[in-house]
């Protein structure tokens, strides 16, 4: 008898734990699901940002030697920051995004035909991706559980992607059903098969949840079959929270980045690198009982940038969460107020994580929200430069007048130089080779 009402217990356990997954799954509003509604009716002036691109002075490409992967998703709301990106600490832009219907159709591509991004982007030696999204279970359903709808999808997006030379396609669907895991599969193999065929080199990349709530997600064959998994390890504490709290948490709670990257490792077999560990570059604002750190709150946060994070932080003091890694704003305006958000700070102690786990590499959502602060670029920089030049520009092991001479070619005549020989001629580490790395090369070579 104690035995039956023991399993009859445990059963009832786990079809509550079930349903408390799939209705958490159901109440959490992915960030990239809400701005997306958030700028539906945004007007965007692609060709007059183009146009001054084109009048500007052309970018010197700066030196580029990077210790991983770093994917920057640019929505196209935030167009007109691309001419301002620091494509020396870019390796991939991810175009957000390219709209599907349930029947593999692109409704919406947001100008993407058209873009002057990606040959600007490719000219600076960074890789461009479609981003294809389609956020709602039902209409997922319909296109994955169908083999006409799925090959429709693909030979649109391979379209897509061909006709203005970009480098490939990264696909979004974060409100996947359980029932569909299997042919998710189905779907990322061909799309993965028919790009790699048609397009050499191409790429292929996936956004993937922090938390697999619902089973959904075959981690493992999915990072066997793509060139990599964005995992977007933001949105732990979200827009509906009950509490205030980071967005994303490094130590402090069961569920933080920690949980997400080693269930990950768990998962796919310690698959480290095919996974790029998303990280924001926004915060949450909540409305809350009062100043108390993880305070209840009492409505719905509002999403804020970087940017406008840091005009919050220069009226109100902000403060840091030693156990979360994160940092918060509490503040009265009519109401008690928490603000929630990464820094450069807390995003270095996420940099070094994700290289100590030695995973590919780390992404953003997303690039432009810093929006003129220069930080969060100084904190890639920091932590993803491989770069130590030493002057030995020709990389014959010697410092000598051939190294000036091809500097001097470089400035003034426009000599192209390998990522490795920049390194070598950008001596004092600006990101540009000039009259100044010359100087000091010639005073390495007279005390030498």
């Amino acid at each position: 008898m104690v035995k039956k009402f023991i399993k009859i217990f445990l059963i009832g356990v786990g079809i509550f734990w079930i349903c408390i997954q799939t209705m958490y799954a159901q109440i959490v509003q992915p960030v990239h699901i809400q701005e997306l509604e958030n700028h539906r009716n945004d007007i965007i002036p692609y060709s007059e940002i183009d146009r001054q691109v084109t009048m500007q002075p052309q970018n010197r490409i700066r030196s580029r030697n990077l210790t991983s992967e770093i994917i920057g998703y640019l929505p196209y709301w935030m167009y007109s920051a691309y001419p301002d990106l620091r494509y020396d600490l870019l390796t991939q832009i991810n175009y957000f995004s390219a709209e599907l219907n349930q029947y593999g159709d692109i409704i919406n591509s947001h100008n993407w035909a058209n873009l002057g991004l990606i040959e600007y982007a490719q000219s600076q030696g960074v890789k461009v991706k479609l981003t294809a999204v389609l956020f709602d279970a039902d209409e997922l359903t319909v296109l994955l559980s169908s083999v006409v709808n799925r090959q429709n999808a693909i030979d649109n997006l391979l379209t897509a992607v061909a006709e203005v030379n970009a480098d490939g396609v990264d696909i979004d669907f974060e409100t996947l059903p359980l029932h569909q895991r299997e042919n998710l599969v189905i779907f990322m193999t061909d799309l993965v098969e028919t790009f790699h065929s048609q397009i050499p080199e191409s790429i292929v990349t996936m956004a993937t949840p922090p938390v697999d709530w619902s089973g959904a997600w075959d981690y493992n064959s999915l990072a066997n079959i793509t060139d990599g998994l964005f995992i977007m390890g933001y949105n732990y504490h979200w827009s509906g929270s009950g509490s205030a709290g980071p967005v994303s948490p490094l130590g402090g709670f069961y569920y933080d980045l920690e949980y997400t990257v080693d269930d990950y490792l768990y998962y796919t077999n310690n698959n480290s690198e095919k996974l790029i560990l998303g990280l924001p570059y926004f915060g949450y604002d909540w409305p809350v009982e009062n100043d108390i750190m993880y305070s209840f709150t009492t409505g719905i946060a509002s999403s804020r940038t970087y940017s406008s994070v840091r005009e919050l932080a220069s009226i109100h003091s902000y403060v840091w969460d030693e156990s979360s890694n994160s940092q918060w704003i509490p503040y009265f305006n009519d109401q008690w107020r928490q603000c929630w958000y990464d820094d450069s700070l807390s995003l270095s102690e996420k940099y070094i994580f994700a290289n100590d786990r030695q995973l590919s590499g780390i992404g953003i959502w997303a690039l432009g929200y810093d929006d003129g602060f220069e930080d969060l670029w100084g904190a890639l920089e920091a932590q993803f430069s491989g770069c130590e030049s030493t002057g030995d520009v020709n990389l014959d092991g010697s410092l000598d007048i051939l190294d000036i001479i091809m500097m001097i070619a470089n400035i003034l005549e426009g000599l192209t130089l390998s990522e490795t020989q920049y390194c070598q001629g950008d001596i004092n580490s600006d990101s540009i080779i000039d009259i100044t790395d010359i100087i000091i090369i010639i005073s390495l070579i007279l005390d030498s």
